[in-house]
């Protein structure tokens, strides 16, 4: 029984030894085929390059041509033009020289070019960047003229052999003019028609430069193949001088000539002092007149400080007169009555010029504020706008004053009236005034009794008895009502 299970046991170890070496020997094919499959392509292509290399040569020569450049010699032999320096190195050219390549220079290019496609060739053979250096682009022959390779470079213009160039030594006059003399001595050679005719005549040709006199017996040479007799002889009768004239004005002409063209320095009535500038009305024309009855777009519960005042380009609702209407196109001055003047007398001041831009019927007529010299308000009443304006005058001087007045208004708001102030003068139309017209307004002098100059005015806008000024200059500190006013100019 014990010899039966020794016998047993001896057959499993075996068993197991043999599953052992059955799995070392998978192991080791493994290994195998891996260490194959690793190495193949090396032995490959090693073995490749080998049968390519003894079965073609390793390199050939290339003749340049033209226009070629590094970059696209090694586009097409190398595949890739970034390989211009391996070609320039394996030639032995120096990439410092502009340009590096000659035409009929020969080169050493591998013999099978390794181009790794035409779509890769041709984007490599066109650098679309400026990172490529200029010694890679610079193409054969660019520069030179045909058969420039054996003529000899060209010095500089200001090098010392640009200038001796064609010059002899100074040893050399001696034997020089002993050649010309063998020279001349020698029998002509007969010429053809051909040169005989080609040849110009240039026996009559006066080479000399011609010389003449200015201004001042200075002399002056004149370079030119003929002389000034020549010159004017051989000018065609058809032709003429042409004569340039400068006209030099003397000094009166020269000063009427800009008083043409620029305005005198003084004071002239503007389109704004016309517009603003106060006047008096009499109380039973108000009662006729349209007024403006609000603006558009404005409430008392909108939350505005002031909800019916208008400013310029704003739109405003105009109400009519009892007996009468509006239509699109007129035109009005909107005015402000600060205070009465005088009896039955309104002064009025204005505040700006509105356009009617729609009518219909009975209602409102609707405006645009056109030009704005005051504040337009809720209830001020309208006149019609003057259609003419102060047009540039200059006032001519008078022998004596010939118009005299007084000061009759002056703005209550202003304490010391000034320039650009306006001031009421009492005569008008019905004395002859009118608009351009300079008036110098006298007073007391403090000492002595006398009258003195204490400003001067210019009349802006005339009316039948009265005329508004503006002050244009001032020669004492206070302006007061009751002051002497003359005309001392006129306008035309």
């Amino acid at each position: 029984m014990r010899a039966a299970n020794r016998a047993h046991a001896s057959t499993a170890q075996s068993n197991g030894q043999a599953s052992a070496l059955l799995v070392r020997f998978f192991v080791a094919v493994i290994a195998t085929l891996a260490l194959l499959l690793v190495w193949r392509p090396a032995v490959l292509h090693a073995q490749e390059t080998a049968t390519t290399s003894s079965q073609e040569p390793a390199a050939k020569s290339h003749v340049v041509k033209a226009g070629e450049t590094l970059w696209s010699l090694a586009a097409r032999y190398y595949g890739d033009g970034h390989q211009w320096q391996n070609l320039a190195r394996r030639n032995g050219i120096p990439i410092s020289d502009e340009p590096p390549l000659k035409v009929g220079m020969r080169l050493s290019v591998p013999a099978r070019p390794t181009v790794r496609g035409a779509k890769a060739a041709e984007v490599a053979a066109a650098p679309a960047d400026s990172s490529v250096p200029k010694a890679a682009l610079a193409k054969a022959g660019e520069g030179t003229l045909p058969g420039s390779e054996a003529t000899p470079a060209r010095a500089p213009s200001g090098s010392l052999a640009a200038q001796t160039a064609g010059k002899s030594n100074a040893g050399a006059t001696g034997k020089s003019a002993a050649a010309k003399k063998s020279v001349a001595a020698a029998p002509a050679e007969p010429k053809s028609a051909a040169s005989v005719a080609e040849a110009p005549d240039t026996s009559k040709a006066d080479l000399k430069p011609a010389i003449g006199t200015i201004m001042g017996g200075s002399t002056v040479r004149r370079v030119g193949l003929v002389e000034q007799d020549g010159q004017t002889s051989s000018r065609k009768a058809s032709e003429v001088f042409t004569v340039f004239h400068r006209d030099l004005p003397d000094a009166a002409e020269a000063e009427r000539r800009t008083r043409a063209v620029l305005r005198p320095n003084t004071p002239v009535p503007r389109t704004a002092e016309f517009e603003s500038a106060p006047f008096i009305v009499s109380a039973p024309t108000l009662l006729t007149l349209g007024r403006v009855s609000s603006r558009v777009g404005a409430s008392e519960t909108s939350g505005e400080s002031y909800p019916q005042r208008a400013i310029k380009t704003d739109a405003v609702e105009l109400q009519p007169p009892a007996k009468g209407s509006y239509k699109v196109g007129d035109r009005f001055m909107t005015f402000a009555t600060p205070a009465t003047f005088g009896k039955g007398r309104v002064l009025v001041y204005p505040t700006g010029i509105v356009e009617v831009v729609k009518a219909d019927g009975a209602k409102p007529a609707l405006a645009i504020v056109q030009r704005q010299s005051g504040r337009i308000e809720q209830g001020q009443q309208l006149l019609p706008a003057p259609t003419v304006t102060a047009s540039w005058v200059q006032a001519q001087k008078l022998t004596t004053p010939d118009v005299s007045t007084t000061v009759t208004w002056l703005d209550a708001q202003e304490v010391l009236p000034t320039l650009q102030s306006f001031v009421i003068v009492g005569a008008g139309t019905d004395q002859g005034l009118e608009a351009g017209d300079e008036m110098a307004v006298y007073g007391l002098a403090k000492t002595g009794g006398s009258e003195a100059l204490v400003a001067t005015v210019r009349v802006v806008r005339a009316e039948r008895d009265h005329a508004s000024t503006v002050i244009t200059r001032q020669y004492q500190t206070e302006i007061t009502l009751g002051m002497a006013a003359r005309r001392y100019a006129k306008a035309p």
